[in-house]
């Protein structure tokens, strides 16, 4: 059986919550909070693995870039198909360590779109970007599926949402910004919840690390979706400009309110922390509507600012405790 590991947090509460004694307490410290030589080994050697083939990728698209007018067209695509093909290899070969082929399979993903814009600039196909990355997204969505891998699904997230403003921009041609957070709020939500259904990979569970910037995103957009919708004057916009507005507040205020609750309920503290976070943020730019034209607002701010933030720091940290402690 796998020995779970301690990290310095619960070091922390295990002295605070027993009678153990400052020896035993650093020499646990010892063992369990401070990073052996191996794992600095592990992390120099994966770090620069990663940083090697990245440099190698960054390397292909510049050498394009720089000698595009002097290569001729069955060079270009020998040299990133032979890119691809070796990348692929060491993605699915079992002769390398699982890091490896995850890295690699980011790095396949990547020429992928290389090979994409060579064959769009060589054959003339079209200068609509969002062609290229509908293609893209399409092509690395059945390698994202089947990875299992944490950083390609945040490649993934990041490929798809770049697709969805180019389609709102170019195809679409939406004019309301509340649609377009609207539809950037919901897409972001499914990319969260998509990694997570088990009818995908039973055995497969999707980092802290991806779950936590999408609620971030999401969050992050909810709450500008509130800010321009509460700062938006009717008189200075036509009615397509304002559509979606209702939709999009409501959608913001269910995630918000919706997070707060379930991180509570939960005892998810990064879930509960962002939600509060936007609560707070929120609580601020209704200060600043009704403020505005004050000329005390801005000492207001600064002391609603300064005391939210010790409050979420003080509130955040006391929950931490007790809910880890409960646990």
């Amino acid at each position: 059986m796998k020995e779970k590991k301690i990290n310095k947090q619960e070091l922390f509460l295990l002295k605070e919550h027993s009678t153990i004694s400052e020896e035993d307490f650093n020499v646990l410290y010892e063992q369990h909070g401070v990073a052996s030589s191996n794992q600095w080994k592990d992390f120099g050697y994966y770090t620069l693995l990663a940083c090697g083939i990245g440099f190698f990728v960054s390397g292909v698209l510049f050498f394009f870039a720089f000698n595009w007018d002097h290569m001729p067209a069955n060079v270009k695509f020998i040299l990133v198909g032979s890119a691809i093909v070796c990348s692929a290899y060491f993605s699915i070969t079992t002769r390398v360590k699982e890091s490896i082929n995850k890295i690699c399979l980011i790095a396949t993903s990547v020429l992928v779109g290389v090979l994409l814009a060579v064959f769009g600039q060589t054959y003339q196909t079209g200068a609509n970007a969002y062609d290229l990355f509908l293609t893209w997204l399409l092509v690395v969505t059945p390698l994202t599926i089947v990875s299992q891998s944490t950083y390609q699904w945040l490649f993934f997230s990041i490929l798809a949402n770049t697709t969805l403003i180019l389609a709102m921009v170019q195809r679409l041609q939406v004019d309301s910004v509340f649609v377009g957070i609207l539809c950037l709020v919901l897409a972001n939500f499914i990319l969260l919840v998509l990694p997570k259904i088990k009818g995908i990979h039973r055995t497969f569970v999707i980092g802290n690390l991806y779950t936590q910037l999408q609620l971030v995103v999401v969050y992050l957009l909810a709450t500008i979706g509130f800010g321009i919708w509460l700062f938006t004057n009717d008189a200075n916009y036509q009615p397509k400009e304002l559509q979606g507005a209702l939709w999009m507040l409501l959608l913001a205020l269910l995630i918000i309110g919706g997070g707060f609750a379930v991180g509570w309920m939960q005892k998810q503290i990064y879930l509960f922390s962002y939600a509060l976070i936007a609560v707070v943020s929120c609580g601020l730019m209704l200060w600043m509507k009704l403020f505005k034209d004050s000329a005390e607002g801005l000492l207001i701010y600064m002391l609603y600012a300064i005391g939210a933030i010790f409050f979420i720091i003080k509130f955040v940290s006391n929950k931490s405790k007790q809910w880890k402690y409960e646990e």
